[in-house]
């Protein structure tokens, strides 16, 4: 009995062992299977991804392909076309019967102009035909006041503010009114502003002129001053703070254009015209002035820098030259003076100024003149007389040459305080030489003033009124 119980039993644990391994081999596999499908899942996903990038690789090679065989085939057809022109410009231009042919000039398409190949070319030609293309001048037109006062336009700064100024043979600083200037002759006219300037330089020395009709005060400054389509940098001027004198008050101008000796220059300031010569701004170191009359001329005539091409203005370039006397004025000597026939005075020293209205004498020459003419002299050193009398010419000798002013054009029509128009010798007294010759006399001679050999011109001109 007792052995069946433990034959049952083996049996019993035999079969519980069997179906525990028959378990775990039923759960491994499952667990295998599990395993399999992830990982399947993962080898899908990334074999996906590679496929993508695959494919967006190939068609990007496919367009580097096509694209490249585009530009090949481009390259080709221009060159095929460009052999074509190559061979037919080549090739002799011959019609039947021709005898002669076209060749070609090379050009470079993409070449790239410069001012060295310009500056460079000049100067071939230069050397070639023995000229030069430094020939800068300028002009600058005037206008006439009542056959009294002659003004041009000229500019100081940057960016430019423009003034009206007299051109000045008879001085030699340029000054406009300042910022700072309360005298009622600065109220009515252009100031300049240095603040206003980006090429304005400070000096602040003082600066004094007086004139025969009243005196200025200021400062001086530095800036770049143009005029007739010159431009000079760093050139010295004044700024004034005062301007005494009713003159400057109903004046049609803003201040001065020196263009005298550096001599005479108060400070011994270095004048416009010699900084252009000396930076070559002008390559002819003179200028000339030639004035219109008719007292009612909006255009009088014009200021000419680095030339004296006047033919405009006096109908010739034929100049009688003197050489100055004097460097300081534009200074020179007067052979002879005739009214009429009859001759009032010897040699003297006379001086050309463009900033005087009227011809000045000394006592004797002034006596002998109104002599002549007839006029009735006042005490302010005038000669009046009647608009319709009639006197003769006036002829002044120079080099040897008779310039010839006619005799109603040495009048001057005025109007007096009653409301009355009479008429003025244009020559008035001046104790003591030398004679100045103002525009009264410029209006019928256009001037050269020449620096570069110290002389003085005279163009007789038809077109003074």
């Amino acid at each position: 009995m007792r052995c069946r119980i433990l034959v049952l039993c083996a049996i019993i644990c035999l079969f519980v062992i069997l179906t525990e391994a028959r378990q775990r081999r039923v759960n491994h596999s499952a667990y295998r299977r599990s395993l399999a499908v992830r990982s399947g899942h993962r080898i899908e996903l990334r074999s996906a991804r590679q496929g993508r990038r695959l494919a967006v690789r190939a068609r990007n090679q496919r367009k580097r392909r096509l694209n490249a065989a585009k530009r090949s085939r481009r390259r080709r057809n221009l060159a095929i076309k460009s052999n074509r022109e190559t061979k037919a410009k080549t090739e002799p231009n011959v019609s039947s019967g021709s005898t002669y042919a076209a060749l070609p000039l090379d050009f470079q398409p993409n070449f790239v102009r410069t001012t060295d190949h310009l500056r460079s070319e000049k100067v071939f030609l230069a050397n070639r035909y023995g000229f030069s293309f430094a020939t800068t001048s300028g002009a600058a037109t005037l206008a006439n006041h009542g056959n009294m006062q002659y003004t041009c336009k000229m500019n100081i700064g940057t960016p430019k503010q423009m003034f009206t100024v007299i051109p000045d043979t008879g001085s030699s600083n340029i000054w406009v009114p300042g910022p700072h200037c309360k005298s009622e002759g600065c109220q009515n006219h252009k100031k300049y502003r240095p603040a206003k300037s980006s090429t304005y330089a400070r000096n602040g020395k003082s600066f004094a002129i007086t004139y025969g009709s009243g005196s200025v005060t200021g400062v001086l400054a530095k800036d770049t001053v143009g005029i007739a389509g010159l431009a000079v940098p760093n050139q010295t001027f004044a700024m004034t703070t005062k301007e005494p004198g009713s003159l400057f008050v109903t004046s049609k101008f803003d201040g001065i254009l020196g263009l005298g000796y550096q001599s005479i220059a108060v400070d011994n300031v270095k004048t416009l015209v010699q900084n252009m010569c000396s930076e070559d701004v002008i390559s002819s170191c003179k200028f000339a002035i030639c004035m219109k009359g008719g007292g009612t001329s909006s255009r009088g005539g014009a200021l000419m820098f680095g030339s004296s091409s006047t033919s405009a203005y006096s109908g010739s370039n034929s100049y009688t030259y003197t050489p100055v006397t004097k460097q300081g004025y534009w200074q020179f000597t007067l052979q002879d003076i005739y009214v009429g026939s009859t001759k009032v005075a010897g040699s003297a020293q006379a001086i050309v100024d463009s900033g005087t209205s009227l011809i000045t004498a000394p006592t004797a020459i002034y006596n002998k003149i109104n002599e002549i003419i007839g006029c009735t002299a006042t005490s302010s050193g005038e000669c009046w007389m009647k608009c319709a009398k009639k006197i003769p010419d006036f002829a002044f000798v120079v080099a040897g040459k008779k310039l010839v002013v006619k005799g109603n054009k040495m009048k001057l029509k005025v109007r007096t305080k009653r409301g009355k128009t009479v008429c003025i010798s244009a020559v008035t007294e001046m104790p003591g030489e030398p004679v100045i010759l103002g525009d009264a006399f410029i209006r019928h001679f256009c001037t050269e003033f020449d620096l570069a050999n110290n002389r003085i011109g005279f163009a007789a001109t038809t077109s003074a009124t």
